[in-house]
């Protein structure tokens, strides 16, 4: 049997060189991507896309679940009225079949043939102008009723046919009287012979409205219902807002599927095409059930409406977010842009700062030079808008309107309706010239006094160009001066008020470039101490003095943060630092620089609160 060779494959050098390349290539890719979306202008949008997903997210959430409580409110509403509307129809038809039983009692028991008349005298019939209690015989003739001119008298053959075999309450079907055209109910039950056969029947007459007159628009609403439904499937009665019917058909089981469970069931009723929550009740040893429905728009109209306001609230904020991320990011690019230029610039001023003290220095010249920039593109984007929109190009429609009347220029001036306005239009013309030419030059003039500034800066850079360790004659005086406008951005931000107090010394043999780097660095820490000290006027005091013969005393003193009992020998240490932003590098090379120079670098503060001294000891 022949052995086979295992198939293997191999990349040839190239092709793994070419595959590393390209693995590579996608690596520097995806982090150039990364760190162009650290970018603010990138970064915005981004987190924008983010906060309106949270807010529709929120909004959409915060809808469904106020609509689901409102729905399990309605429901609940329903239940609750017709657990109520139930205790009422049980109680007014229960004193209806009481004063039946009353009627049959005096008719049967003392032998009454017309029991009506003892019973008003003791006034246990209910109120006639609500009630007709009345008694007829067995073919329905009206024996007596409690209405003394009522001759209405409809006869019911199902009633006397279901009296005749049963001594239950009957309850009829709705009818409408003749007389009032209202819609009625009648309550009957059987009166027996002393040999137990039908002798009559006892009756109670009512206007069908009475069940339905507890209905309350301010729950029920225009569009509820609330009624009376027999078992059979009709109505006896049922109420709309201000509308009462009776009569209707309905298929009784979809209304009332189970006696027993009574929850309020959202659907649509079968008399009116009418969305309701609606809840049905058996009424105990009746054969009636009780209707109550609440109209689904009419209940969830407030949610709705307040859901309206939510999307409406949502969209306004997310447009006012989307034009303010815009804004944002187009200040972010331009910023951005702006930083390209003042990193030019630093690499320009960075190759001339050539000693280790002078690169404090350098950083604090570009700092400024980086907010002068600002006002330059400030300035100079004002200019170039107001060239724009100048008009001056008005002059030469104007110009162009003289020219095609050169012949006949001053009888167009005079008599021509546009010639007329022409002088006038000149004038007006030369007015908003003069005007555009004053506020140009105003502002061209702070845009040359700020590249004077950024000159100042520079020049005062340059002017410290030489060798770090060689002593140079130096005044005091102008030498703090130079440290105060190298920190001029800090001490603007935070509004900082300098005190100078100088004593007049002589000139010193001193190295200047690091007395100037140890001044920066401490007029700097003392302004960045006022970070957390809003509520005080942040101040700065600088004493100069030569109080012995031989030693230079500089204090700087500030009001700011102060500093901790334990921190005030650490903080000269290497890398120790109690700013989320420090290096911890900065007073540890002051510390350097004034051993070096044979003088002392000392710190003093009474505690967190009471600002801080820091002073320093040079031999002269």
């Amino acid at each position: 049997m022949p052995i086979q060779r295992p198939v293997t494959l191999r990349l040839a050098p190239g092709a793994v060189h070419r595959a590393q390349t390209d693995g590579a290539t996608e690596a520097g890719v995806l982090r150039r991507g990364f760190d162009q979306a650290k970018e603010a202008y990138i970064l915005f949008p981004l987190l924008a896309a983010l906060l309106l997903l949270a807010i529709w997210t929120a909004t959409l959430y915060l809808i469904k679940v106020e609509h689901i409580r409102a729905q399990q409110s309605a429901a609940t509403a329903s239940q609750e009225m017709g657990a109520t509307y139930e205790a009422q129809m049980l109680r007014a038809i229960h004193e209806i079949d009481q004063t039946l039983k009353l009627v049959k009692y005096t008719y049967e028991a003392e032998g009454e043939p017309n029991p009506l008349r003892r019973l008003q005298e003791r006034a246990l019939l209910p109120p006639a102008l609500v009630f007709d209690v009345s008694v007829v015989n067995p073919d329905g003739r009206l024996v007596a009723s409690t209405r003394g001119n009522d001759r209405e008298n409809i006869a019911d053959p199902d009633e006397q046919q279901t009296l005749r075999h049963s001594d239950s309450l009957s309850i009829s079907h709705p009818w409408k009287s003749p007389v009032t055209g209202e819609w009625r109910l009648r309550f009957s039950r059987r009166l027996n012979a002393a040999d137990g056969g039908l002798s009559g029947i006892a009756r109670v007459e009512v206007d069908a409205a009475y069940f339905v007159s507890s209905y309350d628009a301010s729950k029920l609403g225009d569009q509820g219902a609330l009624g009376l439904l027999g078992t059979d499937g009709i109505f006896r009665v049922r109420r709309t807002g201000e509308t009462v019917l009776a009569g209707d058909t309905v298929d009784y089981t979809a209304v009332v599927p189970d006696t027993e469970n009574t929850e309020a069931v959202l659907s649509v009723n079968g008399w009116d095409g009418v969305r309701r929550y609606t809840s049905a009740r058996q009424l105990y040893d009746l054969p009636l059930a009780v209707i109550v429905g609440l109209s689904e728009e009419e209940q969830l109209a407030a949610v709705n409406q307040q859901a309206r306001t939510y999307l409406w609230r949502a969209a306004g904020g997310s447009l006012v977010l989307v034009l303010l991320v815009g804004l944002l990011a187009r200040m972010s690019w331009q910023l951005a842009q702006s930083r390209l230029r003042a990193a030019e610039a630093q690499t320009q001023l960075a190759a001339a700062a050539r000693q280790a003290g002078m690169a404090e220095i350098a950083t604090n010249v570009l700092h400024n030079v980086g907010n002068v920039l600002n006002s330059v593109n400030i300035s100079a984007d004002l200019v170039t808008r107001k060239l724009r929109t100048s008009k001056a190009l008005g002059l030469g429609k104007a110009v162009q309107m003289m020219n095609e009347h050169a012949e006949d220029l001053g009888d167009f001036i005079s008599h021509d309706e546009k010639g007329k306005l022409l002088p006038s239009y000149l004038n007006q013309l030369v007015d908003a010239l003069a005007l555009e030419q004053q506020s140009m030059t105003e502002e061209l003039g702070q845009l040359s006094k700020s590249v004077d500034h950024i000159k100042e800066i520079v020049a005062a850079q340059q002017s410290y160009a030489g060798t770090s360790s060689l002593a140079e004659t130096v005044q005091i005086k102008e030498l703090i001066e130079d440290a105060l406008r190298m920190n001029a951005g800090i001490i603007a931000a935070h509004r900082i008020t300098v005190v100078r107090n100088l004593a007049e010394t002589p000139v010193l043999q001193l190295d200047k470039h690091r007395v100037l780097l140890i001044l920066i660095n401490l007029i700097k820490n003392a302004s960045r101490a006022m970070d957390d000290r809003p509520e005080s006027a942040p101040q700065i005091i600088l004493r100069s003095e030569i109080p012995q013969e031989g030693t230079l005393v500089i204090k700087v003193i500030d009001n700011g943060e102060g500093i901790a009992p334990e921190n005030l020998t650490r903080i000269f240490a290497h890398g120790f630092t109690t700013r989320k932003d420090g290096h911890g590098f900065g007073l540890h090379s002051c510390a350097l620089a004034a051993m070096e120079m044979g003088g002392s670098l000392e710190a003093h503060s009474d505690g967190p609160g009471t600002g801080a001294t820091f002073t320093l000891k040079l031999t002269v």
